[in-house]
This record gives structure tokens, sequence and C-alpha cells, in this order.
């Protein structure tokens, strides 16, 4: 395995002409050396990407041109699928009308597809960034799907039950996702009864609606009018009727921001950044999903990797790797969806030697009048970061969807060894999860007196200085101005013993059931992460 640190060229976007490099990530290589069922073949090694496969703009009804949400995308995710609302055959009347809001976006995708088309097209660039043409299907029976296609140009249908949608999807070549499946039956939640593996080989396990994990968990369904979680319609239980699915998480986000952070991203593991090579790892369910922190998790099963099917065997050797963006709580190996063993990195201690590594240290910003004052300003930042005694490595984005703003960007620029420019804004109007900052996370090598200074231009000028050392055991907070304004968290140094973790433990098993794998990670901050599973034995 190799975290060799790689610094990605500035790419340069199309809004105002500004340069953003398309930084972080580590090349996180993962080997396989075999394939599905068992054979042995040459070593594979495969790359982590980070996309959104579940997006929404003004196409549709959501917020958002479509030129912004291709130019976000591009900033800081590697694959992206645009999914227009385009139609709901058993959509309800609703009171006030307000089913016309659904009415009028499917019209709006019709006549705006070809536009959808070209643009998919024109940004879809092998080894840079990868598109795929998509779309959202609806029904409150069978459950909401995204519909996403291989190639270039494909049709706009209109179908009316989900026989007809799979038939569509093997014609085309396409898949389809089911997404916030933990609804009730009947309230557009996934309806397993009719669900093809074939041609959904993957489930959106979060999104802005939620964890469909299990009923009962962290960030359930809270957020909209279909209710809570039903657990009938969570992945375990699809996992217990024998359905074999791998996991994503998607945004569903509509202020028309890709790869929203809180919201949910899909992780791909990959052995290059090409429609193809992305589409098939996905077909092949070398999939996981993370609510908002890019946690680089590896998981291996006698040398199989996640979204693998193997025959029967006793001894099953299961290998975990996992490296966060924050302290890492725990990390659980579930097995036909209980847990089998907890891995708590937390407990390591930290030692003169923790320093020959890199740590983590992240910036959060925003906060600002309390919702009550009725002050809903957009708060616009621009900050220096200078790194002196040490080098930064890289530097990860933390940057939340909210508020729409059409013309404003958040962005990391000028990113060298020393220093780093960050744009952004922030508010509490449309904050989600009514959190209302954003972040950036640095990866730094150093010592105890290299020294961080911030030097803000944004909203109000402003200076501060500070040794790593002073951040090891402590945070600081420092303000832009009198009560109500925003205000800057610095929060503690993360150590590599904190941050990082791997292990690997035997699970022996007499019956000739099959058994499914899979792995959670939770780090401290509530960040999480899920893998697709590893199947042992065969029907």
């Amino acid at each position: 395995m190799n975290n060799s640190i790689t610094r990605r060229k500035l790419i340069k976007t199309s809004f105002c002409c500004l340069f953003a490099p398309k930084i972080f990530t580590k090349n996180f290589k993962i080997e396989n050396t075999k394939t599905i069922f068992g054979k042995a073949n040459k070593s594979k090694k495969y790359t982590i990407y980070w996309g959104d496969i579940h997006n929404h703009n003004s196409i549709g009804y959501a917020k958002g041109s479509l030129e912004r949400s291709f130019d976000i995308a591009k900033s800081h995710l590697d694959f992206f699928a645009l999914t227009p609302h385009s139609q709901w055959h058993d959509m309800p009347i609703m009171e006030q009308d307000k089913h016309q809001t659904w009415v009028k976006g499917f019209e709006e995708t019709k006549r705006r597809w070809s536009d959808v088309q070209k643009m998919c097209a024109k940004y879809n660039k092998s080894g840079e960034f990868i598109t795929f043409p998509a779309y959202e299907w609806h029904s409150s029976f069978y459950g909401d799907y995204c519909i996403i296609f291989p190639y270039d140009y494909p049709p706009l249908e209109i179908l009316n039950d989900v026989d007809a949608l799979q038939k569509f999807a093997r014609k085309n070549n396409a898949i389809i996702v089911p997404h916030h499946p933990g609804y009730r039956q009947g309230r557009r939640g996934g309806n397993f009864t009719y669900l093809d593996t074939e041609v959904s080989p993957i489930l959106e396990i979060y999104s802005e609606h939620g964890n469909a994990e299990k009923d009962n968990v962290l960030y359930g369904y809270i957020r909209h009018s279909m209710g809570g979680c039903w657990a009938q319609n969570t992945l375990q239980y699809a996992l217990s009727l024998g359905c074999r699915l791998g996991v994503v998480a998607s945004s569903d986000d509509h202020l028309g921001y890709p790869g929203a952070y809180g919201e949910g991203i899909c992780a791909v593991l990959s052995e290059n950044l090409t429609r193809d090579s992305i589409f098939d790892a996905i077909k092949r369910r070398r999939t996981y999903g993370v609510t908002g922190d890019r946690i680089k998790l590896n998981f291996n099963l006698n040398g199989h990797v996640m979204g693998e099917e193997i025959p029967f065997v006793k001894k099953r050797e299961i290998q975990v790797n996992v490296s966060g963006w924050d302290t890492i709580d725990k990390v659980e190996v579930l097995k036909n969806n209980e847990v089998i063993h907890r891995n708590f990195p937390i407990d390591r201690r930290v030692t003169s030697a923790s320093w020959n590594k890199p740590i983590y240290l992240r910036i959060e910003f925003g906060w600002g009048p309390w919702a009550t004052l009725e002050m809903p300003r957009i708060c616009d930042w621009e900050i220096d970061v200078k790194i002196s005694g040490g080098v930064l490595n890289e530097v990860y984005p933390c940057f939340q969807s909210g508020p729409f703003e059409e013309s404003r960007r958040n962005l990391i620029k000028k990113l060298s060894e020393n220093l780093c420019h960050i744009t952004s804004y922030t508010s509490r109007k449309e904050a989600f999860a009514e959190k209302p900052t954003n972040a950036v996370v640095l990866n730094i090598s150093g010592n105890p007196e290299t020294k961080l200074s911030l030097n803000v231009s944004k909203p109000n000028n402003m200076e501060m200085t500070k040794n790593l050392k002073e951040l090891v055991s402590q945070n600081e907070i420092i303000f832009t101005g009198p009560f109500p304004d925003e205000s800057i968290l610095i929060h503690p140094v993360v150590f590599s013993e904190h941050f990082n973790t791997e292990f690997s433990f035997i699970d022996s098993e007499t019956s000739n059931n099959v058994d499914y794998y899979y792995v959670r990670v939770m780090q401290s901050n509530g960040q999480l992460a899920w893998s697709s599973p590893i199947w042992v034995g065969k029907d």
C-alpha cells in the first residue's frame, strides 16, 4: 500500500478566470491479488476516486445554473453525475397544488435535456474529470432511482413502472441506483420486492435525506415529508434478504452544489480515472460511502476487495486500513449485520516520534448572528494560511452547499508548500443541518515549533500566529468583530496515530451458509464511512 503524497496541478476554472488546485487526494493504492471467485490473477492496483452521482440544479426544480454545477464539481471532485428530476408516474395531487413544483420541473428537464447532454460531454476528460449523463426517476410505489449512463447523449425516456425502467437500463448498459431507500414503501421508499441487482448493483446508503444503514442511527431521516426511516427498507434488511448490494453516498443536494460537505460523497476503487473504469468499478460494487470527510478505507477478506463474492472458505482473514481526516473513534467489522470486531485507535499514545509523520489541522469558520436576530447575512471570507518551519502537503475542502449563491464560489487557491488562500462564504441561511460553517483540513509536515499564521482580509483585517505545540491539547477561537460577528475555530492537532488505523483478524466459520461482511467507520467529529460488503459462499 502506497500512501505517498502527490500534488495535482492547478486547474483553471470557468469562473472569473480564477485558478483552483484540484487538490487532495493521496494516491491511495489498494492491491488485489485475486479476481472474483478466487482465481489467481496478476496483482491489481486501485486508486480511490471521489464523486457525486446524485445532485440537482435549476434543470428540474432545484437551484443553480447548469454551468455552476459542473464548475463546482470539477473544482473538487473526480467524477460527477447531474441527475435532473424527470418524471413521477404515480405522483399524488398535493394540497395547495404543490405537485405543480414537480410538474414544472419535469417540463424544464425535458426542455433542456439536450443542454445537459452537451455540458456533460464537454466536461468529460479522461484522467482529469469524469462525467456521466443521468436523471432521476420517481415512484411512490417502487421507490426513487437515479439512472446513470456510461456514454454521451442517451435518451430521456418516460417510463411508468420499474420493470420498464430496468429493461431500459439493461438495453442501454446503464445502472439504476435506489436512493433514499429508507422511507416507508409507498412513500417513495425502496421496494425490494422489485429490486434487480443486475441493474442495481449499489444502493445509496446516505444522502442529505439521512442514513439508511438501519433504523435508529446517527443522522436518521428527518428533513423531508416522507417520515422517518422504516427498518424494512434499510441496507441491513436488504442484505438479510439476500440482496447483494454495494453502497454509495451522494448528496441529493438541491442548491446546485455537487459534493456538498456533510450530504454524502461516493468513493470508487478504480484502476484509472476514465469513464469506462469508474463505471465498471461501480457495477462491480468496488464502492463505499462517506458523509463528508473523505475517509480512505481499504477492506480485504482473503485478499479480495469490497464488492466481491468468493466461494465458501472456513478461514477468513480480514484486513482493514483506514485513514481519516480527524480522530477515528472506532472501526467496526460486521458479519451478517452483527458487529464481530471493534478497533479503537484513539487509545494510542502520542510521543515525540509522532511529529515524524504529517499531522492534520482543521480550520473552521462561520457561525455569525443567531437566527432569532433575523440578520440573515452572507459573510465573505478571504484567508491566507501560511506555514513556517514546515511543509503544507495538502489542503482538503469541507465546503457545504448553503447558502445558494450563483456567483459565489468556495475555492482553495495559491496552493504551495507554505501557503494557501481560501475564498469562501458562510451564512445561517440554508445551512445544512443548521451548521453555518465551512472548513479546510491542512496536512502538515512539521514539528512543535512550526508556525501557523492566518491573515484574514475578509470580512475584516486580522492576523494570528500559533506554534503547533500550542494546538496539541487545545483549540483557538478568534472573532472577526464584536457580538454577533463571525468567528474562526482552529481545532487541535490530530496526529497520525489517531487518524490512521489498521488491523487484521481471523474469522472462522463451519456453516456452509452465505455470509457477508462490511466495515463501518466513525470519527470523533461524527463523520462516517461504510464499505460495500464482501460475500463468502454461494447460494
